[in-house]
């Protein structure tokens, strides 16, 4: 039988209602990328991609990003829209390829 939750628990524990969804993210620095020029890179999806579209990232940021994205709003979700626009980005600079942009995952517990 499975376990009810009231609203304050789900709110606490991320459930119903509360889930928080968020994707995963990688792109590969093309090969023969200056340092200089992947860090302007990398400068600019945070500036330019991420907080322009009110959304966090956290992960590795180097010769490769690989992360996870989530809204910057406490209790929010990523959208369809949100995955398009860092796709969408990503694919648009040519310093970088392998872009993968994953589904709309749990953020708190890594399911759909």
């Amino acid at each position: 039988m499975a376990k009810q939750h009231n609203r304050r628990q789900r709110k606490k524990l991320h459930l119903g209602e509360f889930q928080e969804l968020g994707f995963a993210v990688s792109a590969v620095l093309r090969e023969g990328v200056s340092e200089a020029d992947a860090e302007r890179v990398c400068d600019a999806f945070i500036a330019d991609c991420i907080e322009d579209a009110q959304l966090t990232y956290g992960g590795a940021i180097g010769d490769k990003l690989d992360g996870f994205v989530v809204p910057f709003a406490n209790l929010a979700s990523a959208t369809e829209s949100h995955r398009a626009v860092v796709r969408d980005w990503l694919e648009a600079r040519a310093e970088l390829t392998s872009v993968e942009v994953g589904p709309l995952v749990d953020a708190w517990y890594g399911h759909d």
